[in-house]
């Protein structure tokens, strides 16, 4: 019995004994787990801290970055002067106008303007701190809610020192007539984005490159951007029935001399493809900053009778704009205006048509002041120059002004009467607004 009882004492024993060792076993596994979860806590606390230290170190790099740019660019603006702007006379801006080029005067056999004396004019020009901004810059055109329109001088501010002006090209077609050799042929857009005019040299080969107006102001202003305001170029002005841009779109290119085509002897075009290429052209002109203005359909004087006027603008709209796009700027053809340098107004018959028809910008050509803009309500009037007779008049150019015009006869200065009414000529009067009267304009 007492053998019995002492054996189950020593299992008793041995099993607290057991449950003694699991019990501290256990508290040991705690242990050893508390211990890893500090030590996990601590590693996370020290790359908190570590991130925290970077984010921190970070901030105060750039903080020190942008203070250090800050301060630079205040060193530099104070250490640059600072461009002045002023206000410009929008009623002072003279108008140049330009012909196409002479590339070849000898295959020309004309005393036009050549390629080589129009890039003397711009390095001139812009020498002289002139700088060239677009029409639209006179005078703010705003649309009324019943269609009418309402036109005010603008406010032109300018780099200080710099004088505006502005440039046209006269019918930029190049008829099929023009001398071989003599002039460019067309306006292309080469694969490089750029406006390029193509010529034919006199051994037949055909080449590109500023051969014209238009390419030639593109190829100075890539190398002066500053002779231009905001982007601005000049206006082309655009017939249609020699052509656009150097494209046959008139669909009488298409036709036989049986026909009708007076042009048949310089082959037949075909017309859709030609208005294609013109249209891709005239996007890039627009987009570059160029203004489109019709110049008429076939080049008669707007001094002619009434009937004649519509007649001819039909023509434009019916043929030439489909083309080019609506414009509200109208360059007189052959540079006559319709009426003398008083103010327009609705009892002129021609006026209220062309009104109707859209145009805000009447441009005649003026061979005596060395500007002439007149802005009213309803229209803005400006005189084109002849830009080599300006120029030396202006003393930019050596020689007698007199002598030194290259104006085409095309856009003559002569004026014939229109309508009994008082007359035109110059006598001194002034405007409301101060303009010299024009002796070249109509009568009323």
């Amino acid at each position: 019995m007492n053998r019995s009882k002492k054996n189950s004492e020593k299992e008793n024993t041995s099993e607290n004994d057991t449950l003694s060792e699991a019990a501290v076993s256990s508290r040991e596994a705690r242990e050893r787990l508390r211990e890893q979860k500090r030590k996990q806590r601590k590693r996370r606390v020290k790359k908190i801290r570590i991130l925290i230290g970077a984010a921190v170190f970070l901030l105060v790099l750039l903080a020190v970055i942008l203070a250090a740019v800050l301060i630079t660019n205040r060193r530099r603006k104070a250490e640059t002067p600072q461009e002045t702007m002023t206000q410009a006379d929008v009623l002072t801006v003279p108008h140049l106008s330009f012909d196409s080029l002479v590339v070849n005067a000898e295959a020309a056999g004309s005393d036009r303007m050549t390629v080589d004396e129009f890039n003397q004019i711009l390095q001139l020009l812009y020498d002289n701190d002139y700088i060239l901004v677009s029409i639209r810059d006179l005078a703010n055109v705003t649309e009324n809610s019943d269609g009418s329109v309402s036109i005010a001088a603008a406010e032109l501010e300018l780099p200080e020192g710099k004088k505006p002006f502005v440039l046209s090209q006269n019918d930029v077609s190049y008829p099929l007539t023009l001398p071989a050799g003599g002039y460019a042929t067309r306006l292309l857009v080469n694969e490089s984005g750029n406006l390029v005019s193509e010529y034919q040299q006199t051994d037949g080969t055909v080449v590109t490159g500023a051969y014209d107006v238009i390419s030639c102001l593109e190829a100075f202003l890539e190398e002066h951007p500053d002779f231009s305001w905001q982007g601005a170029k000049g206006i082309i002005g655009i017939t249609g029935r020699s052509g656009i841009l150097g494209y046959r779109t008139d669909e009488l290119f298409g036709k036989s001399a049986e026909e009708g085509n007076i042009y048949a002897d310089y082959g037949t075009f075909d017309p859709a493809s030609e208005t294609a290429s013109a249209q891709e052209v005239l996007n890039v002109l627009k987009e570059k900053g160029w203004e489109i203005a019709c110049q008429g359909y076939s080049g008669i004087s707007y001094a002619s009778e009434y009937d004649l006027v519509v007649s001819d603008l039909e023509q434009w709209k019916q043929k030439t704009e489909p083309v080019t796009g609506s414009t509200d700027i109208l360059l007189y053809p052959q540079g006559t205006d319709i009426a003398s340098w008083k103010d327009y107004s609705d009892a002129n018959q021609k006026y209220t048509y062309l009104k109707e028809q859209g145009f805000h910008f009447f441009c005649s050509i003026d061979s005596l002041n060395p500007y002439w803009v007149q802005i009213r309500s309803d229209y803005v009037r400006q005189g084109r120059m002849d830009a080599r007779t300006w120029m030396t008049d202006a003393g930019l150019l050596p020689g007698d002004s007199d002598s030194a015009s290259g104006e085409d006869s095309s856009e003559s200065d002569s004026a014939s009467g229109e309508d009994s009414g008082e007359s035109g000529s110059a006598s001194g009067e002034d405007t409301d607004s101060g303009e010299l009267p024009v002796t070249q304009f109509q009568e009323e």
